[in-house]
């Protein structure tokens, strides 16, 4: 089974730096600024106007999936960042990549998308919980790493419109598994309530490698062309 590259929570906010700090040494502030620094460049050169970035936004033609070179450049930064050396960055990168445009295929595949609405208003509850952050001063530097807050929320909105129907999907998916793991006949009427929080985490880390086996086997359904 593939290792798990990355925390599940990057797959649905590849951007959320809110993991950061825990993959980054003492140094994390300088490291954010990096990963900062690397993503201003698309505020002059805006992701939306990139064309395999459009063209994997839509449904893959004969299930063959556009990985942009933009977002694998924006992965490797990241990775180069929290301290991997370039070479396993780069491949790690295009792991990534190929993960979440994986993921976001299956998703618009099975219905799941997103509205304009929708992203502003997860952006709101966002600002909110930054400012409530134990790691408040690791989001403003890279947050500040940008021309301006507005332009940091420009990219943000870009990065979720494919990362918002990845959560809608996996977390639907994540539920129906630990539903289907607890035995029908288990509630809080026949078992004490510390049981059944054991079984409920039992059915999470099951999940976990059931999530694995779920991106591999959509993966052997698909073709890759980076461009």
């Amino acid at each position: 089974m593939k290792r798990r590259i990355i925390p599940v929570i990057l797959v649905f906010s590849f951007v959320c730096i809110l993991s950061i700090s825990a993959m980054a040494e003492p140094s994390s502030l300088d490291k954010v600024k990096t990963w900062g620094d690397s993503v201003q460049k698309y505020v002059t050169n805006p992701i939306e106007e990139d064309t395999a970035v459009i063209q994997s936004l839509e449904v893959a033609k004969n299930n063959e999936i556009i990985l942009p070179k933009v977002e694998i450049e924006q992965a490797k930064v990241f990775y180069i960042a929290a301290g991997y050396e370039e070479k396993e960055a780069s491949e790690l990168a295009v792991t990534y990549v190929k993960e979440i445009n994986t993921l976001y295929q299956e998703a618009i595949k099975n219905g799941y998308t997103v509205t304009e609405d929708e992203i502003s208003a997860y952006i709101e509850q966002m600002k909110k919980q930054f400012k409530s952050a134990e790691n408040k001063e690791e989001i403003y530097n890279f947050i500040n790493s940008f021309e301006n807050e507005d332009a940091y929320w420009k990219f943000q909105f870009e990065m979720l419109k494919k990362d918002l129907p990845i959560q809608k999907y996996v977390l639907d998916k994540e539920k129906n598994f630990i539903d289907a793991s607890i035995p029908n006949n288990t509630s809080t009427r026949t078992i004490d309530n510390s049981e059944y929080a054991d079984k409920i985490m039992e059915a999470q880390e099951k999940w976990i490698d059931e999530f694995e086996n779920m991106k591999d086997t959509a993966e052997s359904n698909y073709s890759y062309t980076v461009k």
